[in-house]
């Protein structure tokens, strides 16, 4: 990315180097933000050192781009806002333009460019096709806002910010530029079976496509490198497996099964397939807060102190919140409910759903002592979106957690082991799951003393889950012959703390906690699976995913950037090894934002390097590592 603006201009070291082209010249001087050929030909120079100053291996490999820009050239502009990247921060009128052109061998690539006026200056920002890793649409309910990255923006947590005037002239957008991104990266079709899959706080299915490399040591892929693409539908979480089979869940609890094809939502043409395609609909509650101040003359009332909260907010007090005022959370959401007092809060409420504490914020709780001066009471409604997407519905049982075997079987016929949780906290076991029936036949309910929130199988068919009070157990004598196991084995918590999520792999358990601490399960083994004690690994996690190979992947919150902080950020475990399977580090990806990812379909063996020796004959240069053969 280059700035010609108010900062320096920073210097791209990697992708490839296709050389602009003249029609951009035309385009240009069409707009109505009219650009004077001396600053176009002045701004050409500038990409082309740029350029230039890439190696010359990169820049053979592209010659042919400037007999290819003569012979195969499109432009598309219109105008936008952009949200300013220096202080103070705001919408500015931009004119953008995607330039793309095909190469002699029909391979594809293009230049993104926002053209902007400071300081009554011409100026400009432009971006290789190449470079983006993602494109994320930033739906709210005062712009159609959709935000682009690159390896650089995702470091900095600061996205290139975009508006269109309309929701369908961004979708028009999203569409188009996805379809480009793809193209320059030779990536058509539905996703492979290693695909790693991964949710946004919105609900927004995004995929990437992992190298052999991702997982390599020493030196794997930057997971700030990953490119990702959208999938229709709408999800709160997904689970997958290195066979195809994928599940996920929406937040109205409704099951769906992949179907195997692609696009669907706003991606029309070439960019969706035209079957496997369905009608997918979600539901959601939106929640507000009705605080009150104890008064000695009037008890409770709606006037508080001038530090109060305000006395409509959500869930931090930080923002006011009313009844009249709340939209649902786009335009695609539709209201299909009044607004209810919800009892179902944790810590529990009064007969009229209020809850008690000493002062805000606090402990809440629900029953009133003398010690209580403020009380506040959660209000909900629903909403509901209507989209299409490559997902089948599997009635009739709502689920609130869902589990397949990460690790590949024997045949397309053998069953794969799929565990659930239902959405009143019952363990289930599906039956008759295999790639060519990935949605089952039929459920196997397995008896627990308490009601479950977190379930995970892994390798040897592990079974892990944890309990809606914290606690975590482990399923025993699970099998092929015995797919429900036939007893839970208590197995106690981190001291003092209450575990929300688990993760199983090929050897590794890994847990979450409410607080946000992840833990290790040491003493794992085959004749001891329970392990034996838990180690803490970091704190700042929302969620965990231990993939076939022990591969550890994360959704982190407070991860710093260079411009900003962002919350629910993918982070992948750096060093992992069978010799120290907890790794050493975390390498940051794409975020904030982010609220779920799975690895464990991604059964990828990285390429295994040997050192030579140096009495082999054999190795004609001893001192190049050399790749052994993938185990």
């Amino acid at each position: 990315m280059s700035r010609n603006g108010p900062h320096s201009r920073a210097h791209w070291e990697r992708g490839r180097t296709p050389l602009p082209s003249p029609a951009v010249l035309q385009s240009v001087q069409s707009m109505s933000l009219s650009v004077s050929p001396a600053q176009t030909a002045a701004w050409r120079k500038q990409i082309f050192e740029q350029l230039s100053k890439r190696s010359k291996r990169e820049m053979d490999n592209f010659r042919h781009y400037e007999q290819a820009i003569e012979q195969s050239v499109w432009v598309k502009k219109g105008p936008m806002q952009w949200w300013r990247d220096w202080k103070p921060h705001k919408w500015i009128d931009v004119h953008f333009a995607l330039e793309q052109f095909s190469g002699a061998e029909g391979d594809k690539d293009g230049i993104l460019f926002i053209y902007y006026n400071y300081n009554e200056e011409k100026k400009y920002l432009h971006a290789f096709i190449n470079e983006v890793t993602i494109l994320v649409p930033v739906l709210n309910d005062s712009k159609h806002t959709f935000a682009i990255y690159t390896p650089e923006r995702i470091k900095q947590r600061w996205p290139i910010r975009l508006a269109a005037a309309t929701e369908l002239e961004m979708y028009d957008w999203l569409a188009l530029l996805s379809v480009c991104c793809c193209d320059s990266r030779g990536i058509h079709g539905p996703p492979s079976k290693q695909a790693i899959w991964s949710i946004t706080c919105k609900g927004d299915i995004f995929v990437s496509e992992p190298s052999s490399a991702l997982e390599a040591m020493p030196y794997p892929t930057p997971c700030d490198q990953m490119f990702w693409r959208q999938v229709g539908g709408h999800l709160r979480l997904v689970d997958c497996n290195s066979l195809g089979i994928v599940w996920g869940i929406g937040y109205d609890h409704t099951a769906w099964v992949y179907s195997g094809g692609y696009g669907g939502g706003f991606f029309q043409g070439l960019a969706s397939s035209t079957d496997n395609i369905y009608t997918q609909t979600d539901v959601k509650s939106i929640h507000i807060y009705e605080n009150q101040r104890w008064n000695p003359v009037t008890g409770y009332t709606n006037r508080g102190l001038p530090t109060d909260r305000y006395m409509w907010s959500d869930a931090s007090g930080y923002h006011e919140c009313t009844r009249a005022g709340t939209k649902p959370p786009s335009p695609q959401w539709t209201w299909v409910s009044d607004w209810a007092v919800d009892y179902s809060v944790s810590g529990g409420t009064d007969r009229e759903g209020w809850q008690y504490a000493a002062d805000f914020p606090a402990s809440y709780h629900g029953f009133k002592t003398i010690k209580d001066f403020v009380r506040r009471r959660r209000w909900a409604r629903k909403c509901k979106l209507t989209t299409t997407g490559p997902w089948q519905e599997i009635p009739p049982i709502p689920l609130s957690d869902v589990t397949i075997l990460p690790c590949a079987v024997h045949s397309s016929m053998d069953p794969v082991p799929l565990w659930a949780i239902s959405d009143k906290g019952d363990v289930l076991c599906r039956l008759g799951v295999t790639p060519l029936t990935p949605a089952g036949t039929s459920w196997l309910h397995v008896g627990t003393d308490q009601p479950f929130k977190s379930i995970s199988v892994g390798a040897a068919s592990q079974v892990w889950g944890i309990a809606r009070d914290g606690s975590a157990f482990y399923r025993g004598s699970v099998s092929a012959q015995s797919s429900a196991g036939d007893c839970w084995y208590h197995i106690p918590s981190p001291a003092k703390q209450k575990l929300k999520q688990v993760s199983v792999g090929k050897t590794s358990v890994y847990t979450v906690d409410e607080n946000g601490n992840l833990w290790y399960r040491l003493g794992v083994t085959p004749s001891y699976p329970q392990g034996s004690s838990w180690e803490h690994i970091s704190n700042n996690v929302r969620k965990v995913s231990v993939g076939p190979l022990d591969q550890v992947w994360i959704i982190a919150d407070k991860v710093q950037g260079s411009h900003s902080l962002s919350c629910g950020t993918v982070c992948h475990r750096l060093g992992v090894q069978p010799m120290e399977p907890k790794g050493q580090s975390w390498d940051y990806g794409i975020g904030g934002g982010w609220d779920h990812i799975t690895v464990r379909g991604n059964s990828m063996e990285p390429p295994h390097i040997r050192l030579p020796s140096m009495t082999d004959p054999s190795l004609a240069a001893p001192h190049t590592p050399l790749p052994a053969r993938s185990t």
